[in-house]
């Protein structure tokens, strides 16, 4: 998996393929705690029915920062992401 198609895959996580959620797992492997990595795989996963998703949620949820994001992400048919907000300070 190419980054133009990762980017492609975080524009447009309801589209995630068959192949793109086996891609995705091989990058779930080599850097366990990338978060976005984690959470379009298992959008991937709720798409398809697999029988993975309940165990992947349970390491996801583990993962993920803010479970209420992740909840939004994984039940949503399309991503809004207004309601996040940027530090007003950088961090030193």
């Amino acid at each position: 998996m190419t980054t133009q198609d990762f980017i492609q895959i975080l524009q447009q996580p309801q589209t995630v393929s068959n192949e793109q959620t086996d891609a995705l797992s091989g990058i779930i492997e080599e850097f366990p705690y990338f978060q976005s990595a984690r959470a379009v795989y298992l959008k991937g996963l709720k798409n398809k029915e697999s029988f993975k998703y309940n165990q992947a949620l349970k390491i996801t949820a583990a993962y993920t920062t803010d479970r209420s994001i992740l909840f939004d992400f994984i039940t949503s048919e399309t991503v809004s992401y207004t309601h996040l907000t940027l530090p007003t300070t950088p961090y030193v």
